[in-house]
Protein backbone atom coordinates (compact mmCIF):
# COMPACT_ATOMS: atom_id res chain seq x y z
CA UNK A 1 0.00 0.00 0.00
CA UNK A 2 1.05 3.48 -1.40
CA UNK A 3 -0.57 6.29 0.92
CA UNK A 4 -0.82 9.51 -1.01
CA UNK A 5 -2.63 11.82 1.82
CA UNK A 6 -3.87 14.73 0.62
CA UNK A 7 -3.60 17.67 2.60
CA UNK A 8 -7.11 18.75 5.00
CA UNK A 9 -9.39 21.49 4.05
CA UNK A 10 -9.25 23.91 6.84
CA UNK A 11 -11.96 23.25 9.57
CA UNK A 12 -12.90 24.04 12.80
CA UNK A 13 -11.24 23.27 15.85
CA UNK A 14 -12.03 20.54 17.14
CA UNK A 15 -12.45 19.94 21.18
CA UNK A 16 -10.35 16.64 21.33
CA UNK A 17 -7.66 15.49 18.86
CA UNK A 18 -7.87 12.07 16.97
CA UNK A 19 -5.07 9.61 17.34
CA UNK A 20 -4.56 6.78 14.79
CA UNK A 21 -2.61 3.99 16.23
CA UNK A 22 -0.96 2.39 12.55
CA UNK A 23 1.83 -0.34 11.45
CA UNK A 24 1.96 -3.12 10.15
CA UNK A 25 -0.29 -6.61 10.84
CA UNK A 26 0.66 -7.75 14.25
CA UNK A 27 2.47 -4.76 15.61
CA UNK A 28 0.92 -4.47 18.75
CA UNK A 29 -1.84 -1.58 18.05
CA UNK A 30 -4.96 -3.47 19.16
CA UNK A 31 -2.97 -4.34 22.54
CA UNK A 32 -2.06 -0.75 22.89
CA UNK A 33 -5.66 0.66 22.40
CA UNK A 34 -6.44 -2.14 25.42
CA UNK A 35 -3.92 -0.78 27.07
CA UNK A 36 -4.62 3.05 26.70
CA UNK A 37 -8.86 2.48 27.22
CA UNK A 38 -7.68 0.49 30.49
CA UNK A 39 -9.05 -2.77 29.09
CA UNK A 40 -7.75 -6.74 29.02
CA UNK A 41 -9.28 -7.70 25.77
CA UNK A 42 -10.83 -5.60 23.15
CA UNK A 43 -14.30 -4.93 23.22
CA UNK A 44 -14.53 -5.37 19.40
CA UNK A 45 -14.20 -9.40 19.24
CA UNK A 46 -13.19 -9.74 15.57
CA UNK A 47 -10.17 -10.40 13.67
CA UNK A 48 -8.59 -7.44 12.49
CA UNK A 49 -8.48 -8.63 9.05
CA UNK A 50 -12.01 -8.53 9.42
CA UNK A 51 -12.38 -4.86 10.26
CA UNK A 52 -12.37 -1.59 9.22
CA UNK A 53 -10.71 1.32 11.29
CA UNK A 54 -12.15 0.90 14.77
CA UNK A 55 -12.93 4.94 16.54
CA UNK A 56 -12.95 4.66 19.86
CA UNK A 57 -14.58 7.96 21.44
CA UNK A 58 -15.96 8.52 24.97
CA UNK A 59 -19.62 8.02 25.36
CA UNK A 60 -21.97 5.28 27.00
CA UNK A 61 -21.00 1.72 25.82
CA UNK A 62 -22.26 1.31 22.35
CA UNK A 63 -21.32 1.39 18.81
CA UNK A 64 -22.82 3.15 15.40
CA UNK A 65 -21.20 2.50 11.40
CA UNK A 66 -19.65 5.72 10.25
CA UNK A 67 -20.16 5.31 6.54
CA UNK A 68 -18.13 7.24 3.52
CA UNK A 69 -21.24 10.22 3.64
CA UNK A 70 -20.52 10.66 7.14
CA UNK A 71 -24.15 8.93 8.63
CA UNK A 72 -23.95 6.80 11.96
CA UNK A 73 -26.29 4.15 12.28
CA UNK A 74 -26.17 2.08 15.47
CA UNK A 75 -25.05 -1.57 15.59
CA UNK A 76 -24.74 -3.72 18.33
CA UNK A 77 -20.87 -5.27 18.89
CA UNK A 78 -22.13 -8.66 18.41
CA UNK A 79 -23.26 -7.88 15.03
CA UNK A 80 -19.59 -6.68 14.14
CA UNK A 81 -18.59 -9.21 12.20
CA UNK A 82 -20.77 -8.47 9.32
CA UNK A 83 -19.59 -5.02 8.89
CA UNK A 84 -17.74 -4.71 5.21
CA UNK A 85 -14.50 -2.24 4.86
CA UNK A 86 -16.11 -1.17 1.57
CA UNK A 87 -18.82 0.81 2.22
CA UNK A 88 -17.77 1.65 5.66
CA UNK A 89 -15.56 4.60 6.62
CA UNK A 90 -15.11 3.21 10.63
CA UNK A 91 -16.66 1.42 13.18
CA UNK A 92 -17.49 4.05 16.32
CA UNK A 93 -17.41 2.39 19.41
CA UNK A 94 -18.36 4.58 22.75
CA UNK A 95 -16.82 3.65 26.16
CA UNK A 96 -16.21 5.15 29.39
CA UNK A 97 -12.37 5.90 29.44
CA UNK A 98 -10.28 8.30 31.00
CA UNK A 99 -7.73 8.70 27.96
CA UNK A 100 -10.83 9.50 25.86
CA UNK A 101 -11.68 12.46 27.90
CA UNK A 102 -8.44 13.67 26.04
CA UNK A 103 -8.40 12.66 22.60
CA UNK A 104 -10.19 9.75 20.41
CA UNK A 105 -8.16 6.87 19.06
CA UNK A 106 -8.44 5.08 15.45
CA UNK A 107 -7.15 1.86 15.38
CA UNK A 108 -6.26 1.57 12.66
CA UNK A 109 -6.38 -2.37 9.99
CA UNK A 110 -2.52 -3.02 9.28
CA UNK A 111 -0.97 -1.30 6.58
CA UNK A 112 -0.74 -4.19 3.94
CA UNK A 113 -4.47 -5.18 4.33
CA UNK A 114 -6.17 -5.94 0.99
CA UNK A 115 -9.19 -4.96 1.73
CA UNK A 116 -8.67 -0.58 2.09
CA UNK A 117 -8.71 0.57 -0.37
CA UNK A 118 -6.17 3.65 -0.80
CA UNK A 119 -9.27 5.84 -1.11
CA UNK A 120 -10.71 4.54 2.19
CA UNK A 121 -7.10 5.17 3.94
CA UNK A 122 -7.20 8.64 2.69
CA UNK A 123 -10.47 9.44 3.92
CA UNK A 124 -9.38 8.06 7.27
CA UNK A 125 -6.19 9.80 7.93
CA UNK A 126 -7.80 13.28 7.08
CA UNK A 127 -9.75 12.34 10.23
CA UNK A 128 -6.21 12.29 12.48
CA UNK A 129 -4.24 14.80 14.27
CA UNK A 130 -1.44 12.64 15.23
CA UNK A 131 -0.36 8.79 14.86
CA UNK A 132 1.01 6.52 16.91
CA UNK A 133 3.12 3.73 14.63
CA UNK A 134 3.45 0.65 16.13
CA UNK A 135 6.54 -1.50 15.15
CA UNK A 136 7.73 -4.57 16.53
CA UNK A 137 11.35 -5.36 18.19
CA UNK A 138 11.72 -8.35 16.30
CA UNK A 139 11.45 -7.01 12.83
CA UNK A 140 11.83 -3.46 13.60
CA UNK A 141 11.33 -0.19 11.08
CA UNK A 142 11.22 -2.55 7.85
CA UNK A 143 11.35 -0.69 4.90
CA UNK A 144 7.76 -1.27 3.23
CA UNK A 145 7.41 0.93 6.66
CA UNK A 146 8.85 4.03 5.77
CA UNK A 147 7.44 3.72 2.46
CA UNK A 148 4.26 4.34 3.49
CA UNK A 149 6.05 6.35 6.23
CA UNK A 150 7.62 9.02 4.02
CA UNK A 151 4.75 9.84 2.05
CA UNK A 152 2.89 11.13 5.14
CA UNK A 153 2.51 14.82 5.37
CA UNK A 154 5.86 16.39 6.80
CA UNK A 155 3.30 18.62 9.31
CA UNK A 156 2.17 15.18 10.30
CA UNK A 157 5.39 14.12 11.04
CA UNK A 158 6.18 16.43 14.38
CA UNK A 159 2.60 15.11 15.86
CA UNK A 160 3.69 11.22 15.63
CA UNK A 161 5.42 8.63 18.16
CA UNK A 162 6.92 5.89 16.67
CA UNK A 163 6.84 3.11 19.14
CA UNK A 164 8.86 -0.18 19.29
CA UNK A 165 6.62 -2.71 20.49
CA UNK A 166 7.26 -6.52 22.08
CA UNK A 167 10.44 -5.40 23.56
CA UNK A 168 10.27 -8.28 25.61
CA UNK A 169 10.92 -10.77 23.38
CA UNK A 170 14.58 -9.31 22.96
CA UNK A 171 17.14 -11.70 24.58
CA UNK A 172 19.29 -9.30 26.35
CA UNK A 173 19.55 -5.53 27.41
CA UNK A 174 22.51 -5.27 24.41
CA UNK A 175 19.86 -6.57 21.82
CA UNK A 176 17.54 -4.14 23.14
CA UNK A 177 19.83 -1.18 23.24
CA UNK A 178 20.82 -2.11 19.70
CA UNK A 179 17.15 -1.86 18.33
CA UNK A 180 16.18 0.91 19.39
CA UNK A 181 19.64 2.93 18.73
CA UNK A 182 19.16 1.59 14.97
CA UNK A 183 15.15 2.78 15.01
CA UNK A 184 16.09 5.97 16.30
CA UNK A 185 18.91 6.61 13.80
CA UNK A 186 17.18 5.72 11.08
CA UNK A 187 13.66 7.08 11.77
CA UNK A 188 14.06 9.87 14.33
CA UNK A 189 14.19 12.78 11.59
CA UNK A 190 10.00 11.51 11.02
CA UNK A 191 8.42 11.51 14.19
CA UNK A 192 8.33 13.75 17.37
CA UNK A 193 9.96 10.75 19.48
CA UNK A 194 10.89 7.23 19.15
CA UNK A 195 9.85 4.64 22.19
CA UNK A 196 10.71 0.99 22.99
CA UNK A 197 7.76 -0.47 25.28
CA UNK A 198 6.48 -3.90 26.41
CA UNK A 199 2.81 -3.90 26.03
CA UNK A 200 2.38 -7.39 27.40
CA UNK A 201 4.54 -6.53 30.53
CA UNK A 202 2.12 -3.44 30.94
CA UNK A 203 -0.91 -4.86 30.32
CA UNK A 204 -0.14 -7.57 33.08
CA UNK A 205 1.06 -5.41 35.79
CA UNK A 206 -0.76 -2.01 35.41
CA UNK A 207 -0.52 -1.31 38.89
CA UNK A 208 3.42 -1.49 39.23
CA UNK A 209 5.11 1.38 39.12
CA UNK A 210 8.48 -0.17 38.13
CA UNK A 211 7.31 -2.66 35.92
CA UNK A 212 5.70 0.20 34.22
CA UNK A 213 8.85 2.51 34.16
CA UNK A 214 10.81 -0.69 33.17
CA UNK A 215 8.38 -1.29 30.31
CA UNK A 216 8.80 1.42 28.80
CA UNK A 217 5.21 2.57 29.70
CA UNK A 218 5.85 5.39 31.85
CA UNK A 219 8.24 7.59 29.23
CA UNK A 220 5.32 6.42 26.22
CA UNK A 221 2.75 8.14 28.54
CA UNK A 222 4.68 10.93 29.04
CA UNK A 223 5.25 11.96 25.59
CA UNK A 224 1.81 11.18 24.22
CA UNK A 225 0.54 13.46 27.27
CA UNK A 226 2.78 16.45 26.02
CA UNK A 227 2.01 15.46 22.24
CA UNK A 228 -1.77 15.98 23.02
CA UNK A 229 -1.01 19.11 25.92
CA UNK A 230 0.34 20.59 22.65
CA UNK A 231 -3.04 19.97 20.80
CA UNK A 232 -4.19 22.37 23.19
CA UNK A 233 -6.91 19.89 25.09
CA UNK A 234 -4.80 18.87 28.24
CA UNK A 235 -5.12 20.49 31.89
CA UNK A 236 -1.77 22.02 32.31
CA UNK A 237 -2.27 20.13 36.01
CA UNK A 238 -2.57 16.59 34.18
CA UNK A 239 1.32 16.85 33.42
CA UNK A 240 2.41 17.82 36.59
CA UNK A 241 5.29 15.53 37.61
CA UNK A 242 3.69 14.47 41.07
CA UNK A 243 0.92 12.05 40.19
CA UNK A 244 -1.84 10.70 42.77
CA UNK A 245 -1.74 6.94 44.16
CA UNK A 246 -2.88 4.42 41.30
CA UNK A 247 -6.46 4.10 40.93
CA UNK A 248 -8.03 0.83 40.49
CA UNK A 249 -7.96 -1.21 37.47
CA UNK A 250 -10.23 0.87 34.59
CA UNK A 251 -10.63 3.58 36.82
CA UNK A 252 -7.92 5.88 36.16
CA UNK A 253 -8.05 9.41 38.30
CA UNK A 254 -6.05 11.15 35.46
CA UNK A 255 -4.33 11.23 32.06
CA UNK A 256 -1.30 10.22 33.68
CA UNK A 257 -2.86 7.37 35.73
CA UNK A 258 -4.52 5.61 32.44
CA UNK A 259 -2.36 2.62 32.69
CA UNK A 260 -3.04 1.89 36.14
Amino acid sequence: MYLETPAKPAAARRDKPRIALMGEFSAGKSTLANLLLGQDISPVKVTATQMPPVWYARGLPGATILDHAGRETPIALDDLAGVSSRDTLAVKVFMPSEVLDFCDLIDMPGTSDPNMAQDMWDDILCQAEGVVWCTPATQAWRQSEAAIWEQMPPDLWSRSLLLITRMDKMLTDRDRQRVTARVRREAEAYFRDVLPISLTEALAARDDEEVLRRSGTEAFTDALIALVQEMGVVPPEAAETSAPAPAPRGEAADVRTIFD
